[in-house]
């Protein structure tokens, strides 16, 4: 087993604070984040980056990712959206559109996390996907007048949106790809996730 990093545990702390509010985020990125801030504080002291690292210990990491919570207010950290007013229509089309980009970008996170992480990325992206066809299915009794349009919960659809996004993100930064996907395909499937994601956010923000 590889030995276990500073930045390894710390990606712990910063995931755990995330995941107590319902929040969840992929490790290079976590990585990215606290790397920076490491960057930050050793400029800001004129250290090096093995000192700075001794400055930011687990409540910093903690306030990081507090301060991302707050961020993302918009997606209602914490809350059971399943629960929340369902104020944004989407055609039929378009959900099966976003289901089927969060299961692709499920497929990338899952390619890119270390095995004793893949159970939290599994359920993440499962229980939004659920929520979308719990929705989708709900929906067809109650809105018999509209049949072609489902509404949603604004903050579900932007939490998918950041998913999807960060999917894109991983595959962009040459992540690695899915079983099945060469290489050639990795520009094609990053815009595709993206315009899914930036699809999802314009419709919330003009809903």
């Amino acid at each position: 087993m590889p030995r276990r990093t500073w930045l390894d545990s710390k990606i712990d702390v910063f995931l755990e604070e995330l995941a107590a509010s319902g929040m969840h985020l992929d490790r290079q990125r976590a990585g990215e984040l606290i790397t920076g801030q490491v960057r930050a504080v050793a400029t800001l002291m004129s250290v090096t980056g093995a000192t700075a690292r001794t400055y930011l210990g687990d409540e910093i990491i903690k306030d990081m990712a507090r301060r991302m919570l707050f961020e993302v207010a918009s997606e209602r950290p914490g809350a059971d959206l399943m629960e929340a007013p369902r104020t944004v229509p989407l055609p039929l089309a378009l959900v099966g559109i976003a289901v089927a980009a969060l299961a692709e970008a499920m497929q990338v996170r899952a390619a890119n996390e270390p095995p004793g992480h893949l159970g939290d990325v599994i359920t993440t992206y499962a229980q939004t996907l659920s929520g979308l066809g719990q929705i989708t299915a709900g929906a067809v009794p109650e809105q018999a007048g509209n049949p072609a349009e489902i509404l949603f919960p604004p903050a579900l659809l932007r939490r998918a949106a950041r998913y999807i996004s960060g999917a894109a993100d991983l595959a962009a930064n040459g992540g690695t790809l899915p079983d099945g996907i060469p290489d050639t395909a990795r520009n094609q499937l990053v815009a595709t996730l993206r315009r899914d994601a930036d699809g999802l956010i314009a419709i919330t923000t003009t809903g």
